[in-house]
């Protein structure tokens, strides 16, 4: 999602959430948005929607974790093959 804000109204945000909120502006609008949402979407469905998100989430840091580990698992492969002496096996011939 984008927000498409006029020039110098958008920059007084930045400013702000820069220097006064110490946050991203993104942050601070994510905030503004699902604090709107709670108010005016039923419980219900907010909170539905919500635990999609977080379930989400959760899988794109699992995939995020699984990669590094597999990545790592890769690169310490490579570096023992680079580190010992090849030798040539009969089931490759």
């Amino acid at each position: 999602m984008q927000v498409l804000a006029a020039p110098n109204r958008a920059g007084l945000f930045i400013n702000h959430c820069k220097n006064v909120l110490k946050k991203k502006p993104s942050a601070i609008l994510r905030e503004i948005l699902y604090e709107y949402l709670e108010k005016v979407i039923p419980e219900k469905q907010y909170l539905e929607a919500k635990k999609l998100d977080d379930e989400e989430w959760n899988r794109s840091v699992q995939n995020r974790l699984e990669g590094r580990a597999i990545a790592k698992i890769v690169n310490n492969i490579r570096k023992a093959n680079i580190s010992e002496a090849f030798e040539d096996d009969e089931t490759l011939s």
